[in-house]
């Protein structure tokens, strides 16, 4: 018998917290609406020529073992957001103190403090791919189930446009990759719809933004004519082996010993239809620029998303998320003209630090 080609509606992505790095974890969370997945393993195998022999290799050997991948979703809840930014600490400012509870069901979530956990501490999680090669009887027996363990983000990017929900775009790094013919891992899925850019308000201000800040009060400063935005978080990760290959009882062979972040990085672009010459007098230095300043005015953008409830205000039931990037600066704008066309403003905006406020239904992101 032909066996038929795999399909995409057939494969199934879930992913759980590891309470021990490298040790695979439960994977009984859902991701949201996945859109794609492209897992990568390397041999990174090693030629071999030698002297007196002829032309060809004398032989081929594997050297370090790779993992990494990419993965789009839809955003519907912030559980997964922990592993980009590092902790929820909303309860005090100790790393990953917990959420605070906002209604009877409904929790907030604070990430990106200033008490990021270390090298050693950073968040990981395992991913489980499984992709059904057959059905019935062989449901449970004829799966390629690979399950990858010591899995941490090394960028994670948050972009939404005009007629299309918000995606989350993901590059991870992992340890160790096992395979089975098991069934998926039965979990409870998002029962919520993704953000779409509807639900979404940009806003550009000189002052002070938290979490309890109302849309009502830095209205004034809102961008109306916001076409795309796109933020991203960068960890910056970098993968260690050894000569001792394995050490513990989560290394194998020739995987890497470990996969730790480095220096954080965000960025975030924005799209917008011109309107006024303020955004590139922001970008010259000042609001009442002439031409390039000395020195740079700093600003606050906020980005809010909200399914339900209204951000800047915490009740029961809520369903929203607030990004605050805070000290920005532009790095670049470009604001080109063609005849028949609506004058567009890009623009790339650095940032010192972010905090990502999510309110959701969620207990606990750990």
């Amino acid at each position: 018998m032909i066996n038929l080609v795999s399909v995409g509606y057939s494969q199934y992505l879930r992913w759980g917290n590891e309470t021990t790095y490298g040790s695979a974890a439960a994977c009984s969370k859902d991701l949201g609406a996945v859109q794609s997945i492209a897992p990568g393993e390397k041999n990174n195998l090693i030629k071999v020529r030698t002297l007196g022999g002829d032309r060809d290799y004398k032989t081929v050997i594997p050297g370090k073992f790779e993992i990494s991948g990419s993965m789009e979703y839809f955003l519907q809840g912030g559980a997964f957001l922990r592993q980009a930014f590092g902790e929820d600490t909303a309860t005090t400012a100790t790393v990953d103190s917990g959420p605070v509870t906002v209604g009877t069901t409904t929790y907030k979530h604070v990430m990106g403090s200033a008490a990021s956990p270390g090298a050693n501490d950073f968040p990981s999680f395992s991913l489980e791919f499984t992709d059904y090669e057959d059905a019935g009887s062989a449901v449970t027996t004829a799966n390629l189930k690979r399950t990858y363990s010591g899995c941490r983000v090394n960028s994670l990017g948050i972009a939404g446009s005009v007629d299309e929900p918000v995606k989350v775009s993901v590059d991870w790094m992992g340890k160790k990759v096992t395979v089975s013919t098991a069934d998926a891992t039965s979990i409870t899925e998002y029962t919520e719809d993704p953000f779409v850019f509807y639900d979404g308000f940009v806003f550009l201000t000189s002052g002070n933004v938290t979490d309890t800040t109302t849309q009502l009060s830095i209205k004034d400063d809102a961008l109306c004519q916001v076409l795309t935005f796109d933020f991203s978080v960068s960890n910056n990760l970098e993968a260690g082996w050894y000569i001792s290959g394995t050490c513990g009882t989560t290394d194998s062979n020739r995987a890497a010993k470990y996969i730790i972040p480095k220096g954080r990085d965000y960025g975030l672009s924005l799209g917008l239809h011109y309107s006024t010459k303020e955004m590139y007098q922001r970008f010259l230095g000042t609001l009442n620029a002439t031409t390039d300043q000395k020195t740079l005015d700093k600003f606050q953008v906020v980005l809010d998303l909200a399914k339900t409830g209204t951000p800047g205000t915490e009740a029961a039931d809520d369903h929203w998320m607030r990004l605050v990037l805070a000290s920005c600066s532009f790095d670049d704008i470009t604001i080109n003209g063609a005849p028949e066309d609506i004058v567009n403003n890009d623009v790339t905006v650095f940032t010192k630090s972010v905090k990502c406020y999510f309110i959701d239904d969620t207990s606990s992101y750990e």
